[in-house]
């Protein structure tokens, strides 16, 4: 019972939401960049919304199915195809034993996440499945996934899954909260909410980092180390902004301007190299309201509507007649 790498894509990874309560012991949180996605593929199947995924990153991969199972796939638009046949990104499918699953390039977005009804069958570590590839622990061997790598799937039955995953219009806004050493920005305020920030391409899974106006501290960059959030954007003393993201370091010794608003992180980890975004101050508790409201509106079914094309809802006995008829 399970998956089979073909062609793992350009950084595939297993994610789940994250390994919490060790950062004071040094361990990364890791985890889904994007938690929405991964909980909306998880909701599509009726799966636990902490069940394990797989992270695929710009380019998706080829997996083949060792035995019948239901896929569904949240996240970027990445054409998908089962069996050769196209599946939209954001729809659950059966999948027949031998079939490949094969995911092209993102055409809108930067990440997708496939996940399998029931779950992967991986042994946590600390709590969590998710790969922290710096420090090799969790998912798959603690890397990323390669051809030839299997894995193992929990027994599923057979099932019919009628929504499908509303498209997510973004916009380039990332609310933020004011940091821990806000005020030492006073005089470059006015720029750091007015100018836009282009994402570069020394971005990963540790954190974005950002070209714009330079930013400069009132009696410098370095500050006592920290604590680092998720979300947390520091300021070196280059000037340009970084925002930790989940597999950042645990703790940090530079300033930090403001820290990005939950809420706003699924929409900020979507973006590309080259894409541009900008900053709008919210308080404390308004963020905090935002983050709730997200998280009732994937729980209670809010981003998914009625799946009416039924070509992806193959049965598997029809599908396997049809198989044979073909011989």
């Amino acid at each position: 019972m399970a998956l089979k790498v073909r062609t793992p894509g350009v950084f595939t990874t297993v994610q789940d939401l994250g390994r919490t309560g060790h950062q004071s012991s040094g361990f990364s949180p890791a985890g889904a960049m994007d938690y929405r996605a991964c909980m909306l593929a998880n909701f599509l199947l009726g799966n636990d919304d902490n069940a394990a995924v797989l992270e695929m990153t710009y380019q998706g991969g080829t997996f083949e199915a060792l035995r019948d199972m239901t896929v569904a796939a949240a996240g970027a638009e990445m054409q998908m195809h089962i069996g050769g046949v196209p599946v939209k990104t954001g729809t659950a499918a059966n999948v027949l034993k031998g079939e490949t699953i094969t995911f092209g390039p993102a055409s809108k977005g930067a990440r997708t996440y496939l996940a399998v009804r029931k779950g992967f069958n991986i042994e946590p570590v600390l709590g969590s499945v998710s790969t922290h590839t710096r420090s090799g622990i969790g998912g798959y061997r603690g890397r990323r996934l390669a051809a030839g790598d299997i894995l193992q799937t929990l027994p599923e039955e057979a099932a019919y899954l009628a929504d499908k995953v509303t498209d997510i219009e973004e916009d380039d806004e990332i609310r933020v909260i004011p940091g821990q050493q806000y005020d030492r920005f006073k005089k470059d305020m006015d720029q750091f909410y007015q100018a836009s920030y282009q994402i570069t391409k020394d971005s990963d899974r540790m954190g974005f980092r950002l070209d714009g106006p330079l930013l400069e501290a009132e009696g410098g960059h370095d500050v006592l180390s920290e604590p680092a959030q998720l979300g947390s954007i520091q300021v070196p003393k280059g000037g340009q902004p970084i925002i930790l993201l989940n597999d950042r370091q645990t703790a940090g010794g530079y300033t930090r301007i403001a820290t990005v608003a939950m809420a706003d992180i699924p929409k900020l980890v979507q973006k590309k190299q080259g894409d541009e975004i900008y900053f709008t101050e919210i308080g404390v508790e308004a963020a905090r309201e935002a983050y709730m409201s997200e998280i009732r509106r994937i729980k209670n079914g809010a981003y998914l509507e009625p799946d009416n094309d039924f070509t992806v809802h193959r049965r598997r006995l029809a599908s396997k007649l049809e198989s044979h008829m073909k011989r």
